[in-house]
C-alpha cells in the first residue's frame, strides 16, 4: 500500500505544479471535464482515490489525518453523485469565474498536500 501513497502523492505534486505554471492549460481542462454530463465519472474517481487513501493509511506515519482526507474523497464523490441543491453547478459555475491566482493558489495546495503525504511515508 506504500507504492498507492507514492502514486497519490505524485499525482497531486504533479497537478500542483501543472495548475501553477500552465495555468490557461488547466483552466481550459477543469472547465472540460467539469460539466454535469462527467458526474459519474468525477464521483467515482473522488471514491475510489477516498478509499485507496482510507485503505493504504496505515503505510504513513499519520494515518489518521491521511485517513480523514480519504473519508473527505467518500464524502466528496457522494455529494458530486447525488448533488444536493444543485451543489454541482453552483460549483462548476464558481471554478469557471476563478480568477489566475484562485488557480495557482489550488495549484500551490495540490503541491503542499501531495508532498506532505510523501512526507509521511514510513
Amino acid at each position: 500500500m506504500k507504492y498507492m501513497v507514492y502514486l497519490l502523492g505524485f499525482a497531486w505534486v504533479a497537478a500542483g505544479a501543472f495548475a501553477i505554471l500552465y495555468t490557461d492549460a488547466y483552466r481550459t481542462y477543469v472547465k472540460r471535464i467539469a460539466n454535469p454530463k462527467n458526474r459519474l465519472w468525477l464521483a467515482l474517481m473522488a471514491v475510489v482515490v477516498g478509499l485507496l487513501l482510507i485503505l493504504s493509511a496505515s503505510a504513513t506515519t499519520h494515518a489518521g489525518l491521511i485517513a480523514f482526507i480519504g473519508v473527505l474523497g467518500v464524502v466528496k464523490g457522494l455529494l458530486i453523485y447525488f448533488n444536493p441543491a444543485d451543489l454541482m453547478e453552483k460549483s462548476i459555475t464558481w471554478l469557471q469565474n476563478l480568477s489566475d491566482q484562485g488557480y495557482r493558489l489550488i495549484g500551490i495546495i495540490a503541491l503542499v498536500l501531495g508532498t506532505v503525504v510523501i512526507s509521511w511515508i514510513q
